[in-house]
């Protein structure tokens, strides 16, 4: 079972890329060197499939039916490519009250659910952080109720993940109140850690620009439906 965080710690739960075409997609990024596999639906009318290993952050690529009028299917359509990312924590209400002491009025908890090919149900609850359902740089935060166990042994692992951001400093303390490491600086970057991943915050407004996979899971460095995918050298 995929577990939460440890009491009062945050990390990077997925990044979700939106495509159109996922069986298409899925082709691309495997070609890549990057399997992913169909995870299944959503009752919000969107569908993806997962690259993952055996370390707890994945990659999400998904896609939403033309007929879905759900915000979330709205939002996954509205552009393709890097959409937004979520943040795990162990206590949802817990970490609400912080942001809210931050200056921030989060969304009222939802009620999330996916169906695995397998058969296998999954459940969580989330809410979004600003009023913006997917936010390009600011994370949701979930806390799974049924989670799923960790990916294959020889799947690819997210090492590190770049986001450009209005305002660096200020989401480097938002993601403290997540529960995330204290940040640091190197060169023209704050820099972040949820012990797995390390997280580069740069001043810019295109949100997520890549993310760092371990050495063997990239065939080479390629931009893969607008996101820069690296191979992350320590």
């Amino acid at each position: 079972m995929r577990s939460g965080p440890t009491s009062g710690h945050g990390r990077v739960d997925h990044i979700l890329v939106s495509v159109r075409g996922l069986d298409e997609a899925i082709d691309r990024w495997g070609q890549a060197g990057l399997v992913a596999v169909p995870g299944g639906t959503h009752p919000t009318g969107t569908t993806n499939a997962l690259v993952r290993g055996q370390r707890h952050a994945y990659l999400e690529l998904i896609d939403a039916s033309d007929e879905s009028t759900h915000a979330t299917a709205l939002s996954v359509r509205s552009r393709v490519g890097p959409l937004s990312w979520a943040v795990n924590v162990d206590d949802l209400e817990t970490s609400r009250d912080r942001l809210k002491q931050f200056g921030l009025v989060t969304s009222e908890p939802v009620a999330g659910s996916r169906v695995a090919p397998t058969g296998e149900a999954y459940a969580w609850q989330f809410c979004e952080v600003t009023e913006d359902a997917l936010h390009p740089f600011i994370p949701f935060l979930i806390q799974w109720e049924v989670g799923m166990s960790t990916g294959p042994a020889d799947g690819p692992d997210i090492v590190s993940m770049t986001l450009e951001v209005p305002e660096p400093s200020w989401l480097a303390e938002l993601l403290v109140c997540c529960g995330l490491d204290q940040p640091h600086r190197s060169d023209d970057s704050i820099v972040l850690s949820d012990g797995e991943v390390e997280i580069s915050l740069h001043h810019g407004s295109c949100g997520i620009v890549s993310v760092g996979w371990s050495p063997g899971s990239l065939d080479a460095p390629v931009v893969l439906d607008g996101l820069i995918c690296t191979i992350h050298t320590p």
